[in-house]
């Protein structure tokens, strides 16, 4: 018999009544804010971001932070906060953290389910200003200029207090945004332009930690556990932010470079603070090995009786200890991330992997019990050939023998699982101005390995549908121009009718050619080219 489906109201008093601070947090302050994120709860809850910029808007003195989440606009009333019912146009400041592409849709869902006019330009004394946050705004806030009124530019702990700041003094809304485009690291387009032209020399400059200040620095941390996430109960600590290996397809590595790390100490000190409440512990980092005292927290936190998970770990960094700490705590799954099938690309995107030393770590992680392992890999690399292509196979059949020998002794089959997603061009990367693969290439392509490792024993494969590789890089390179594809997209437009319907102009984004630029000013493949990042929609963004 089906289950009655809870009403919005019963569903959020389940979620509340389930939720454990990590840190009290008086929310009682005159001044409101809605932050929200434009998922469902269940993915909400497992950003440590989200998390961390609801913690420090509620530390800030006089403002009262609830959340809000896409799943929410179901109730008939329009989209209200989890914490106190309340509707978004009610709150003076409508904050959203968008991390990943695909939910602009729910953004722009969202706003006029609130009764929020849509278009930033219609809104007046009585609308909440729009603000977005979060990874997108950073990357390319330009696909989005027509709806927000400011975007928040960097990391949360520089911009928080001032932004704070400006909300306390009870403006209007007109010298709210002001005052706010006075702020470093805020871009408001009513004020500074399409291209922030009435910015400072022309430029926002993204805010970010300096590496010096990684020893002094709060680890970010799990502000809310609760067990309706993927995430169940998990205390999630950020012990590095941005990434040292500079691979040159990673938009982390280059943007938030360069990389700030947590101390041991620091992080640990968080870990036994919340002992009390979870038994389980998430690191959180671009590559979580590479930590310098990795061995130290993951030996700190063993020692609390954390169940530790990493997420996909650099594999020069694996070790016989790190194997030992993860399997002997139950550990059966790891993820590393090759990219390419051989050394030559690999040397070509600056992964500094050889296959002596991939064979080598394999072997390592086949001997320490792990029985599933996961393989990162891309095709449509730039300077790819079929021969490549091929090597993938060859890389992932002779890992598999590898992980089959070792297992065999343990007395156990193992898995190898080739997650394959195609090249996706992103901003502020030296591959920036890369053309994604030809569709009809990257189609034949998956269709080659997904026959090979169909008859492969012990191999489950996972491919990257080619009609969300070109949507994925479209909406990461696309400029203003993009706004009516995306309105269709909310209105309900599954996306391969959008890719087929507007497939000229989507290539037009994603497959530029070799530049941007004019011929003459034609870079190298794989370095930065000033002039063709100069006319690129987010050419405006500078690093502090």
């Amino acid at each position: 018999m089906a289950q009655p489906v809870p009403t919005p109201s019963e569903r959020r008093r389940v979620l509340l009544a389930a939720e454990r601070e990590t840190e009290s947090l008086s929310r009682h302050g005159r001044t409101r804010v809605a932050l929200g994120f434009p998922n469902s709860y269940e993915i909400g809850m497992s950003n440590l971001g989200f998390q961390w910029v609801y913690r420090l808007l509620n530390r800030e003195e006089n403002i009262a932070c609830d959340r809000f989440f896409a799943d929410e606009d179901a109730d008939r009333r329009g989209p209200r906060t989890l914490e106190t019912d309340t509707p978004l146009g009610d709150f003076p400041l409508v904050a959203f953290s968008i991390s990943w592409e695909m939910d602009y849709v729910n953004f722009l869902r969202l706003l006029p389910a609130a009764r929020i006019p849509l278009d930033r330009t219609e809104r007046g004394e009585g609308d909440p200003i729009v603000l977005v946050g979060g990874d997108c705004a950073r990357i390319n806030p330009a696909p989005l200029a027509a709806w927000v009124d400011v975007f928040a530019m960097g990391d949360a702990e520089k911009i928080v207090p001032s932004l704070a700041d400006v909300l306390r003094r009870d403006l209007t809304r007109d010298a709210t945004l002001a005052a706010l485009a006075d702020l470093k690291g805020l871009y408001v387009p009513a004020v500074h332009g399409a291209r922030a032209e009435g910015a400072e020399d022309g430029k926002i400059v993204v805010q970010q930690f300096k590496a010096g200040e990684g020893a002094l620095r709060e680890p970010p941390h799990t502000t809310l556990l609760t067990p309706h996430t993927e995430l169940s109960d998990k205390l999630l600590i950020e012990i590095a932010r941005g990434c040292s290996e500079m691979c040159r397809f990673c938009w982390a590595a280059y943007a938030m470079a360069p990389q700030v790390r947590v101390t041991a100490d620091a992080v640990l000190e968080i870990a036994k603070r919340n002992r009390p409440l979870t038994s389980r512990a998430g690191l959180i980092a671009t590559a979580v090995a590479d930590h310098p005292e990795i061995l130290p927290i993951l030996r700190g936190l063993a020692g609390l009786g954390y169940h530790i998970a990493l997420s996909s770990v650099k594999i020069d960094a694996i070790s016989e200890e790190i194997l030992a700490i993860l399997t002997k705590q139950g550990e059966h799954a790891l993820a590393i991330a090759p990219e390419a099938g051989n050394e030559r690309l690999r040397r070509a995107i600056n992964k500094k992997v050889s296959d002596e030393m991939l064979f080598d770590k394999v072997r390592l992680i086949a001997r320490s019990g792990i029985t599933q392992l996961k393989l990162y890999l891309q095709v449509g690399l730039p300077g790819e050939t079929d021969g490549d292509v091929d090597d993938v196979v060859g890389l992932v059949d002779a890992l598999r023998l590898v992980f089959l020998e070792e297992g065999r002794k343990l007395g156990r089959v193992g898995t190898l699982v080739p997650t394959v997603n195609a090249f996706i061009p992103k901003p502020h990367t030296p591959f920036e101005n890369e053309p994604l693969d030809d569709p009809a290439a990257l189609t034949e392509k998956m269709k080659r390995l997904s026959a090979a490792f169909w008859k492969m024993p012990n191999v489950t494969f996972r491919g990257m549908p080619v009609v969300e590789a070109i949507w994925e890089a479209y909406l990461a390179k696309m400029g203003p121009e993009s706004a009516p594809i995306l309105l269709e997209a909310a209105a309900g437009a599954p996306v391969r009718r959008l890719v087929k319907t507007h497939r000229d102009t989507l290539m037009a984004v994603v497959r530029p050619g070799r530049a941007l630029a004019l011929a003459e000013h034609e870079s190298p493949r794989g370095v930065f080219d000033p002039h063709a990042r100069q006319a690129a929609p987010w050419g405006f963004i500078a690093k502090s």
